[in-house]
């Protein structure tokens, strides 16, 4: 967590628009201990939507006028200025959306905290194609196993490249080699998702239904409270060493067997496993994002 004396710098894009302009209203207004007090940095491309967000923010809120997603070199060294960057002015553009993962990479140093980048994205980049291309109704996917999602989703990139899906794997393969903290939020499944505790499907053939952008928004600030606040957010990129029967016991319910054939390949072996993998639970994600559990908003 971030020492009591720093202050946590945050840079929110999109902040004028539908989805930007209510995740900044609930940050604003909300009464968590961690957040109440906090400022917030804005991108806009207007004096006269700055002049707005200042009428009704005041003292809150500092705009900065921006171009757009194509000027490179402002946003990396803009970025580097900041712990936290929301991004929910678009996620269709990648390169201006690693431009601003390059620059928080330059503020991890030792001893400081880990920056964070909170991105925009889309179901859409695991959905099939069932009127012009081919269907796969029988494709079912698993948020508690977040590798093989980020595999197939790289893979099914180079096949049929979608500017969504393109910008979602540079986020996570960018912060992954620079040790930036990269997570993206899938809005209108993660209400659900953070309501219950458990993903979902209707039926086979039926598509996601629509969620209200005010409770949507509450997934935004729960996200910040949750790397402000959680006593297990890394300082720094970190791998441990841990014992086998360790993995099996918080990943494979004690099947030391188990555990043997997927990850070590002797009884006596130690292996190497991700604080992030380390976490996951077991049992049905019920706890929440303070426990760690909602991998596909925190991975890499």
């Amino acid at each position: 967590p971030q020492e009591k004396d720093t202050v946590t710098k945050i840079l929110l894009t999109g902040a004028t628009g539908y989805i930007g302009g209510t995740v900044l209203d609930h940050l604003i207004k909300s009464s968590e201990t961690s957040i109440k007090h906090l400022t917030f940095d804005l991108l806009g491309r207007s004096n006269d939507a700055a002049e707005k967000l200042i009428n009704a923010y005041g003292d809150r809120v500092k705009p900065i006028l921006w171009t757009r997603f194509t000027d490179l070199s402002f946003i990396t060294n803009t970025a580097a200025n900041y712990d936290i960057i929301i991004n929910v002015g678009t996620g269709f553009l990648p390169e201006g959306t690693k431009a601003f993962i390059h620059g928080l990479a330059r503020r991890i140093k030792p001893d400081t905290p880990v920056p964070w980048f909170i991105h925009i994205s889309g179901c859409t980049n695991l959905s099939d194609r069932p009127l012009t291309a081919t269907a796969y109704p029988d494709r079912e996917w698993d948020d508690a196993n977040g590798n093989a999602i980020y595999e197939f989703l790289k893979s099914e990139d180079a096949r049929d490249p979608y500017p969504q899906r393109t910008t979602e794997v540079g986020v996570f393969t960018l912060g992954e080699e620079t040790g930036v903290q990269a997570g993206l939020v899938y809005l209108l499944a993660m209400h659900y998702i953070l309501k219950h505790g458990y993903g979902y499907k209707l039926n086979d053939t039926a598509n996601f239904d629509w969620a209200h952008v005010e409770d949507l928004a509450g997934v935004f600030v729960i996200l910040v409270r949750a790397i402000l606040e959680r006593e297990d957010t890394p300082k720094e990129k970190e791998i441990r060493l841990v014992g086998l029967q360790e993995v099996a016991d918080e990943l494979m319910a004690g099947l030391l067997d188990v555990a043997e054939r997927g990850v070590a390949g002797h009884k006596k072996m130690e292996g190497n496993c991700g604080e992030e993998v380390a976490r996951l639970e077991s049992d049905q994600a019920g706890r929440g994002l303070e426990a760690g559990t909602t991998e596909m908003m925190a991975f890499g």
